[in-house]
């Protein structure tokens, strides 16, 4: 650091002590509150129940990835680590959330060590590298996606440890493309980390190292989808990628402002590293990168977990961001004030948003309404969490993709249809009821109208109206819901 007046720079190095503390508060509480949400036995989010079915198939012996049109229906979207992780975490128990869940918030644990590892190396200082680590722990959207069953963490922390070998232990330069190609086995999506390492390498004319990290890369990855291809008996590439037929929607804008206004201030910093470097830095490439590859949140069926990568990006940035500030030669007490104001914003957003979500108002009917999934056996449903933890059979695994593949023309309307047409389900779980349309397909729908009824209402994740059979009881004359057995639902601030 260049020599600024002593007390200017003391006052920083303590501002930045006191910012540190205030995150280490806000970051062990937020973690505290995502244990306690991944202990809940019940589903939070619509793609749990997927992974956790396949997971229980594959301690079944059966394969995640069926031949397209075999019945019961089950679509994978995902390559097979995440699969095989959650598998072995339940192998030896009852099938539950929690202990798959623990996997994802370790994951993201590694992540901020990954993010404090990425700033330091370009910082020197790790104390800015604390800060931005802890950060990224108080963040809503790392709170959302941390206790939740999904493949996003641990395919993010895969492709951080793929940048954190890349620059910080060059002599193991050979593990880089494994860790990509880990990562790409997880959630094909995350393809910004290997693309930055390209990119730098091309820039830096290191030719001879870019070919043979290429080389490796294709090898590892032709020889993995190949062994996948020929162990499914081809299925593995529909699955991994003829799955996302549903159409890119502008509705989807709503999670970039969003994204923007939960990040500004990452944003800002980054934008302060940008302006003062005034050169494509190795940072800056990654962060551009991630960003390019955010388009896919305006796929209809995407929400802002796709944000995640490029939200560790920004957390890099943004240190070497308030590092060029504190390096500022000229005016000395105007840098002081601006980081005062910029660490001010980190500790208040930190501690603000500490333990951002609650169960409560969310889950609050789900007892009732697994108990009575239970009480059924051909169940049609949007939760499939709970058809696996009352060991009812998995007919449809997911519902949304299903229906947006027949809508596509990519799969015949079958099956699940003629059930619903002869009234064969005695129980149809519907768990966005604004959204029907996108979760299931038109003939499932007109024949749900014509020859169902909603009996019972809950207050739980994708399972708050139960359809059942007309023949199955009586409909009041005004057409009105049966009692509900749980309070109104609500949603989490």
């Amino acid at each position: 650091m260049t020599d600024l007046p002593r007390l200017p720079r003391l006052a920083i190095r303590l501002l930045l002590l006191a910012v540190a503390a205030c995150l280490l508060y806000s970051s062990v509480t937020s973690i505290a509150n995502e244990l306690h949400l991944a202990r809940v036995p019940y589903q939070f989010d619509y793609e749990e129940g997927n992974i956790l079915n396949t997971a229980v198939r594959l301690n079944a012996g059966l394969t995640p990835y069926p031949p397209p049109g075999s019945w019961p229906v089950v679509l994978n979207c995902y390559g097979p680590i995440p699969y095989l992780v959650a598998a072995r975490m339940i192998r030896n128990g009852e099938p539950n959330l929690y202990h798959p869940r623990i996997v994802s918030m370790i994951a993201v644990a590694i992540i901020a060590i990954e993010i404090a590892a990425l700033v330091a190396c370009f910082t020197q200082d790790n104390l800015l590298a604390f800060i931005f680590g802890a950060f990224f722990l108080t963040l809503p959207l790392v709170q959302q996606w941390s206790p939740l069953l999904r493949v996003d963490p641990m395919a993010l922390a895969l492709s951080l440890g793929g940048l954190v070998v890349f620059f910080r232990m060059p002599r193991f330069s050979r593990a880089v493309p494994v860790f990509f190609v880990l990562a790409l086995l997880s959630k094909v999506t995350f393809i910004a980390a290997p693309i930055t390492c390209a990119l730098i390498l091309a820039r830096r004319k290191r030719w001879r190292e870019l070919g043979s990290g290429i080389l490796v890369f294709a090898v590892l990855l032709g020889a993995s989808l190949a062994v996948l291809q020929w162990r499914t008996h081809g299925a593995f590439f529909f699955h991994q990628f003829g799955t996302h037929p549903d159409p890119f929607s502008w509705a989807n804008r709503r999670l970039y402002a969003n994204f923007l206004r939960d990040e500004s201030i990452l944003i800002a910093l980054s934008l302060v590293a940008a302006l003062r470097t005034k050169r494509m830095t190795d940072p800056l490439i990654f962060t551009l990168v991630a960003f390019l590859v955010t388009f896919t949140v305006f796929k209809l069926g995407s929400n802002d977990n796709h944000f995640l990568e490029l939200s560790a990006a920004l957390c890099i940035f943004a240190g070497v961001g308030l590092h060029e500030l504190r390096n500022m030669e000229k005016l000395p007490l105007a840098s002081f004030i601006v980081i005062a104001i910029c660490g001010f914003i980190l500790a208040r957003q930190g501690i603000a948003d500490r333990a951002y979500f609650s169960s409560k108002g969310v889950v609050d009917g789900c007892a009732q309404a697994y108990a009575y999934i239970g009480e059924h056996q051909q169940v049609l449903s949007e939760n499939i969490t709970a058809l696996v933890l009352t060991r009812r059979p998995v007919l449809l695994s997911n519902p949304f993709v299903y229906a947006q593949l027949v809508r596509s023309g990519k799969w015949p309307a079958g099956r699940v249809e003629r059930m619903l047409q002869q009234s064969a389900a005695d129980l149809v779980m519907i768990g966005k009821p604004t959204i029907m349309e996108q979760r299931w397909t038109q003939p499932a729908l007109d024949a749900l109208a014509a020859n169902y009824h909603v009996s019972h209402r809950f207050a739980c994740v994708d399972a708050i109206f139960a359809y059942e059979p007309n023949s199955h009881a009586q409909i009041s004359s005004k057409g009105q819901l049966g009692e509900a057995s749980g309070p109104p639902w609500t949603t989490p601030h």
